[in-house]
């Protein structure tokens, strides 16, 4: 038992892209055409004239509701579906949900255009058929992927954390830089080798630094793009992700999973996302 909720709270990449989105609605829906076109069920063998157009009506209406399930949703909540912190768990809920809004969906179309069909369906067992379609495959699907993206994520990130350690590190100078916020009399001054990583919260940033050999933090009232503008021409500063900017001179090893690469820091127990996009040859 133990097993089976560690992994289904092993870390999963959410789809972020559009393309993506659209190109796996559309996908979805062309199966739903071909599936019901092969085994007809719902007493879709009566139907004599139209049928193929009334089956496309079926995939249209399931690539309709996987772009509001994979578009709009994560627009109107995007704290739900931050794909920070995205798992199996969360994959295979949204799954099930999806597949009871397009259930949904399709028994409406089924109801409305019904050829005047002899058999009449319930709701649920519309709901038993499209979730013995789509479920299984579709775990099985979110099984390998995560075997699959984890297996590559660990090996590239062993590789990556091998060449931090072999790289000989020089000793920059220690210079002082100075942060400076939306509010003038709230500002940070300290060495840029003493600076760790920086965490946008919001509207705000926790920068995280050395002070007196111990790991201190300070909230400021600042967007993490304007602190990426004030520290741009120091490159061991780098903006890994959309929440994160890093001093890659603390960097102690890279890790993996199949949702992202992520930093661990030489002077805390603290880590950082790296986003997928990010050319991780600029980490080393």
């Amino acid at each position: 038992m133990m097993d089976i909720i560690n992994w289904l709270n092993k870390p999963y990449p959410f789809i972020d892209k559009i393309l993506n989105k659209l190109l796996i609605s559309g996908l979805f829906g062309l199966f739903v055409f071909i599936f019901l076109s092969l085994f007809q069920p719902f007493g879709i063998t009566e139907i004599v004239d139209n049928k193929s157009v009334y089956l496309l009506g079926f995939g249209f209406v399931t690539s309709l509701a996987m772009i509001i399930s994979y578009i709009l949703l994560p627009l109107l909540l995007p704290k739900l579906f931050d794909s920070n912190y995205w798992c199996i768990k969360k994959e295979l809920i949204f799954i099930l949900s999806n597949i009871f809004f397009i259930t949904i969906l399709n028994y409406e179309y089924y109801v409305i255009f019904d050829y005047d069909l002899t058999t009449e369906h319930s709701l649920i067992f519309f709901g038993l058929i499209t979730a013995s379609v789509g479920i299984f495959p579709v775990t099985f699907m979110v099984f390998i992927r995560e075997m699959y993206l984890t297996s590559k994520s660990k090996k590239n990130a062993l590789e990556l954390s091998s060449l931090i350690e072999q790289k000989v590190k020089k000793v920059p100078e220690n210079e002082t830089i100075t942060i400076n916020t939306d509010t003038k009399a709230d500002m940070l001054k300290l060495n840029l080798q003493d600076l760790l990583y920086i965490k946008s919260e919001d509207n705000y940033c926790k920068l995280y630094f050395k002070e007196n050999n111990q790991v201190q933090n300070k909230l400021l009232r600042i967007l993490l793009k304007n602190i990426e503008d004030q520290l741009k021409d120091y490159p061991e500063i780098l903006r890994c992700h959309r929440s994160y900017i890093v001093n890659k001179n603390h960097i102690l090893k890279i890790s993996g999973n199949a949702r992202s690469y992520v930093i661990h820091f030489a002077l805390c127990k603290d880590t950082a996302f790296v986003s997928r996009n990010f050319p991780k040859e600029m980490l080393i």
